[in-house]
């Protein structure tokens, strides 16, 4: 196996991982969690190692401008002492550090060049997004994310920038955003494995917007925020629409998107976490729908949310008002 295709099976790993896995944490404390959260950590470095060198490393790379030729860290390091105004050489200091998983060191090299660039450096910033996520500090997440952000308002076809912050949107839930950023990185002409790894992402994509419905077990709502709780809705928050197992666990289905009120959102057996334990035909079943901003669908004080019964393939259309708060 290649490793263009290597990088497309773990590309697409990632993505699966970061949207399935807040939502098994509503499940019970098992022995596999930690394997869960384990691989869900390996795949994320081991795709981007592998990915970098496609968005970072070759002609299709937003460092190209800043390329020193063929020298050695230790040349690069020797020349910044020279010249330590030498913004490109402090680039290519953090793509080398980077090239070789030393990401404190990256971030460094990177931040240097950002202060001489006073902001204004695509690559800087999203060279620091990258060595602040690879580096595996969770609690510097937002800030890798606002990171990417502020490189894509610079440059918005940054592929380093443009790759992470799709996975970041879709993890969130913004599927248009992670859509739309990776097809602006399939009009890059990248090579053609990664760009059937790209395409990949985004049939996944297209296909979790307008999945197949079930309509045996279909649950069709139109969800809406009560006027009363206008004020409380959270920026940046999700929505997560599920039908809670009766027996515990993960739920029997589930969608997650962004918190854009109203919106309709279906759901059928073929949205479960499970597969072979999702809802049944003519099932009376509890729908709830929860605006969260933990990135999970488990109940936080001061959550908002709404809920309903519903039979299965026979309720028909109905509305789902959030109209409450967790205690």
């Amino acid at each position: 196996m290649t490793a263009f295709v290597l990088a497309a099976l773990l590309l697409a790993l990632l993505a699966a991982l970061f949207l399935v896995v807040p939502l098994l944490r509503r499940a019970p404390r098992s022995t596999s969690a930690p394997i869960v959260a384990a691989l869900a950590a390996l795949v994320l470095i081991i795709a981007s190692a592998i990915i970098y060198r496609f968005i970072g490393n070759r002609a299709w790379s937003e460092l190209a401008s800043a390329n020193q030729g063929n020298r050695t860290i230790a040349e690069l390091v020797r020349h910044l002492e020279d010249q330590p105004q030498d913004q490109a050489g402090w680039l290519s200091l953090g793509a080398a550090y980077g090239g070789l998983g030393q990401y404190a060191l990256a971030l460094r090299a990177y931040e240097r060049a950002n202060r001489l660039s006073a902001g204004g450096n695509a690559v800087a910033l999203a060279g620091m997004g990258e060595a602040i996520m690879l580096s595996g500090d969770a609690t510097r997440a937002e800030q890798a994310a606002e990171l990417f952000e502020r490189a894509l308002k610079l440059d918005p076809t940054g592929p380093k920038a443009l790759f992470y912050g799709a996975i970041i949107a879709y993890r969130e839930g913004r599927l248009d955003v992670a859509r739309a950023r990776f097809s602006a990185m399939l009009a890059l002409s990248p090579p053609e494995s990664v760009r059937a790894a790209l395409q990949k992402e985004i049939d996944e994509i297209d296909a979790k917007q307008h999945p197949a419905i079930d309509a045996a077990t279909a649950i069709h709502l139109h969800v809406t925020l009560a006027p009363a709780l206008a004020g409380k809705l959270p920026a940046n928050a999700s929505l997560f629409v599920f039908v809670p197992s009766p027996q515990g666990g993960p739920p029997l289905a589930a969608k997650r998107s962004a918190a854009s009120l109203p919106q309709d959102v279906d759901l059928s057996a073929a949205d479960s976490m499970i597969e072979g334990r999702g809802v049944q035909a003519g099932q009376k079943v509890s729908v709830i729908a929860r605006i969260s901003t933990s990135g999970s669908p488990t109940s936080h004080s001061g959550d908002l949310y709404g809920q309903i019964e519903y039979v299965t393939g026979k309720s028909g259309p109905r509305a789902l008002e959030i109209d409450r708060l967790s205690p």
